[in-house]
């Protein structure tokens, strides 16, 4: 098992490919907060061609202070080894860290959040009134629980159970709720050795000692920054686990994160009259890209934009003289510095998820114009986005504008051909059908990083359509045996069963070593990964 801690939220990314296509791995590293532009299908090519799909490659985040919460880890996007985000003056875990003194600065910028007027006058009464006072209506509390009435079991081992053998699944070793320390450190241990759906099971557990566990969902309950961190980690497991339609329906109750209970000053005997959301941007950002996972872009988009809208404002607030939230507080020069780059920052990751959104959308022309709107920006990284509107370009089928964005990106970068650059090219090649030309440009990628799955998978694919079939299946094979943990990866192991019923009718055996390696090095795997491997 790996040792690292993967990024949570890297995983987002809406998955309606047909099972028979091959999936061509198309990166995109614009967004910090969910990288799924890589999501497109080239439209100039025959729709039996292969869909265009985004395949992660992913490093842990380093995390500075060894004894920091694990819920600072989550929902952070991890840096690819292809190459890291810019900084836009966002901290690495988003200003999480209760360890914080109550009160500070840092916890009043990252904290701020303009509520609704409704909400807002709910919270000056609960400020205001004498304690035990104070008794709001139903329909204005937050009030969450479980809905998955059993733990999630081992999908893999059932799978190696059914139709390898009991035997060899007996072989199988992986955590569980019950293997750990039932608290925090045992749920980021669970993370960390990718037993995702486990930790699921945990957050169940650690959720019911805040009286949100299973059969709470409708009783009224206190939240806390932990237990709404707790909320967040489960939910982001959910999605990785691509259990969309239990991740919405649980993540209901906490609606655009508006009610009154989900901020400070509704309980001022606890927070002292300390304003601000309880809950943090990134939970309100995964609750809002939440719809767009159930088949539901639409209404994704309107919550961006809705959280848009409110960001932009507290921006505008901030260069006003006033805080984020309107309210006439004193702020220093160095501090109302520090809370414009924060949320310029947010502003940013937002428009990021919008284009992610559009894409799912099939919306081009809105995607090209946030995409140009990012390339606007100030400290914008324009050689990265130049290089997403290539691919866009891509998309659409317009070769031609594609490279010229590929050559504007390679002059803003002013440096020898970095991976990115290669990659570009590569694909270049292959929308104008040149796959032995692209097999050179992914095998110099490959060469600044051998261990990349992302270029061995598009190597793969290239010989396929160059008429080797079995150099083809060898590249792909070779790409996991070098590195089992991570090249275990969805799009290449879909790639490969599908040459395999290419290749031949027989296929089923080698279908089954795959799932006895799955079996061996990961915890989890998504269902279509199964369903691949013993249909």
């Amino acid at each position: 098992m790996s040792d690292k801690t993967p990024s949570l939220s890297q995983y987002f990314t809406v998955d309606n490919r047909n099972k028979n296509e091959v999936q061509v791995s198309f990166t995109n590293e614009i967004t910090e907060a969910t990288k799924k532009l890589g999501n497109l299908q080239l439209e100039n090519v025959p729709k039996s061609e292969p869909e265009v799909c985004r395949l992660f490659a992913e490093t842990a985040p380093q995390v500075k202070d060894p004894t920091a919460a694990f819920f600072d880890l989550i929902g952070n996007s991890s840096k690819t080894n292809e190459e890291t985000m810019p900084d836009l003056g966002l901290p690495a875990d988003d200003g999480y860290c209760p360890r914080v003194a109550i009160g500070s600065e840092a916890d009043r910028r990252r904290d701020a959040w303009i509520p609704s007027e409704r909400t807002r006058k709910c919270l000056i009464s609960a400020s205001t009134a004498a304690p035990g006072t104070f008794f709001p209506d139903r329909e204005l509390l937050t009030m969450p629980g479980v809905l998955l009435e059993e733990e999630l079991g081992d999908s893999i081992g059932d799978a190696v159970t059914t139709y390898i053998g009991e035997a060899e699944a007996t072989q199988r070793r992986v955590l569980s709720a019950g293997d750990v320390t039932q608290d925090e450190r045992g749920l980021r241990e669970l993370v960390q050795n990718g037993a995702y759906r486990s930790a699921i099971n945990l957050t169940a557990r650690l959720l019911t000692i805040y009286g949100q566990g299973l059969g709470r969902a409708g009783h009224p309950s206190k939240h806390s920054p932990h237990s709404l961190q707790l909320w967040f980690t489960r939910i982001a497991l959910l999605v990785k686990a691509k259990e969309y339609q239990v991740a919405q329906a649980e993540a209901e109750p906490f609606g655009q994160l508006d009610k009154p209970d989900l901020f400070y000053q509704f309980y001022p005997e606890m927070y002292g009259g300390r304003p601000g959301s309880i809950a943090s941007f990134s939970f309100r950002l995964l609750l809002a890209e939440l719809p767009m996972h159930c088949g539901k872009p639409k209404e994704s988009l309107t919550k961006l934009f809705s959280i848009l809208a409110t960001v932009k404002q507290m921006i505008r607030n901030l260069k006003d003289g006033v805080c984020e939230d309107g309210n006439p507080m004193e702020i220093s020069d160095s501090d109302r510095s520090d809370s414009v780059r924060l949320w310029t920052g947010r502003e940013t990751r937002i428009m990021h998820s919008i284009v992610n959104c559009a894409l799912s959308l099939k919306d081009y022309v809105l995607a090209m114009d946030m995409l140009g709107q990012l390339c606007e920006r100030d400290g914008a990284p324009r050689h990265m986005l130049l290089s997403a509107l290539g691919r866009l370009h891509l998309q659409l089928g317009d070769i031609s504008g594609a490279e010229v964005c590929f050559n504007e990106a390679s002059e803003v970068r002013g440096t020898p051909p970095d991976l990115r650059e290669l990659v570009d090219r590569g694909l270049l090649a292959m929308a104008q059908s040149q796959f032995g030309e692209a097999y050179t440009y992914f095998q110099q990628a490959s060469h600044l990083e051998p261990s990349n799955v992302m270029i061995l998978n598009n190597m793969g694919v290239c010989l396929l359509y160059g008429g080797q079939l079995k150099e083809a299946i060898a590249a792909l094979e070779s790409a996991i045996n070098l590195n089992p943990v991570h090249g275990l990866q969805e799009s290449l192991l879909l790639n490969l069963c599908t040459l395999y019923d290419m290749e031949s009718s027989k296929g089923r055996r080698k279908k089954f070593a795959l799932l006895r390696q799955l079996s061996k090095y990961q915890a989890d795997a998504p269902t279509a990964i199964l369903e691949k491997l013993y249909g």
